[in-house]
């Protein structure tokens, strides 16, 4: 395993969204990921949104009735109690924040699920489960913030049964030409978010061969979820312009882009894209 120290630290990503979750699912949504409109003139909120893009993933997904479910990267539990509700899986999600799987559980609690809906703290580096004790892993956008993908599809690869799915999205570079100057703008914004480096769309296959996983789409949806950041990165600095927020927050900020950058990401074509990905464990002859 790579120890570049720009990479993600388990400890230090569990530490930031202990600290900021709790603020920014306000502006997100409910959950904490990109929300998915269907065009510049979709009137949708966030809510709606993120909501559209959690469905898409389950849709994907092809769980059903008593299925066993992972949810990697569970946030504070919207989508994976969302999933189970529409397909009557059961699932068990895991956070590396402490924070997230106590919100979660009581999310579960409250919508009447926790019967078959668990959270737990987990790292997605070493997933603490059996082979096969799942039949499909879900994952939004918790693969950005590991430093190995590879490894965490290997994990995801040994806990899933022969033929199941495995369906996540991910953060891609779409400007690999772009100067010294923007790379290291965009590398810093990760940073401040606590996640890895940018891959390409064209690096799926190799990830998925090197954990031993059929890649079944790889999907470009920046196009739909590019309205993202202007919607979340507006309202929250109206926010914190009038209110304490944690200094993670605050840096956050202070690295973003302009709105008026935010504004020409909205209408343009990011650099910074999103691909929906669903893998299949090879079924056993």
């Amino acid at each position: 395993m790579t120890t570049d120290l720009s990479l993600p630290k388990p400890e230090e990503v569990g530490a930031f969204y202990d600290a900021t979750n709790d603020l920014m699912t306000q502006f997100l949504g409910g959950s904490t990921h990109y929300g998915y409109w269907t065009g510049p003139d979709d009137d949708s909120t966030f809510e709606q949104a993120a909501d559209r893009l959690t469905d898409i993933l389950t849709d994907k997904l092809g769980a059903g009735p008593g299925d066993r479910v992972l949810d990697v990267g569970c946030g504070q539990g919207r989508p994976g109690v969302r999933l189970a509700t529409r397909t009557g899986a059961e699932l068990t999600g895991i956070s590396i924040s402490a924070r997230d799987v106590e919100v979660s559980n009581a999310r579960a609690e409250r919508e009447g699920c926790a019967d078959r809906v668990r959270f737990q703290r987990a790292d997605a580096m070493e997933l603490p489960f059996a082979d096969n004790s799942f039949d499909h892993v879900f994952a939004l956008e918790s693969i950005v913030c590991v430093p190995d993908r590879v490894q965490v599809l290997k994990q995801m690869a040994r806990v899933v049964r022969p033929g199941g799915s495995i369906v996540l999205t991910d953060f891609t570079d779409r400007d690999v030409e772009a100067n010294a100057q923007k790379k290291e703008g965009l590398a810093e914004v990760g940073e401040s978010w606590h996640t890895a480096p940018l891959v390409t769309e064209s690096d799926y296959p190799s990830f998925a061969s090197a954990a031993g996983l059929e890649v079944v789409e790889v999907t470009d949806i920046t196009q739909n979820t590019k309205y993202t950041e202007e919607r979340f990165y507006g309202p929250l600095r109206e926010y914190a312009a009038n209110n304490d927020v944690p200094p993670e927050i605050t840096q956050v900020l202070q690295i973003a882009p302009s709105p008026e950058e935010l504004k020409a990401m909205s209408e343009g074509a990011p650099s910074v894209g999103v691909i929906l990905v669903v893998l299949r464990n090879p079924a056993q002859d």
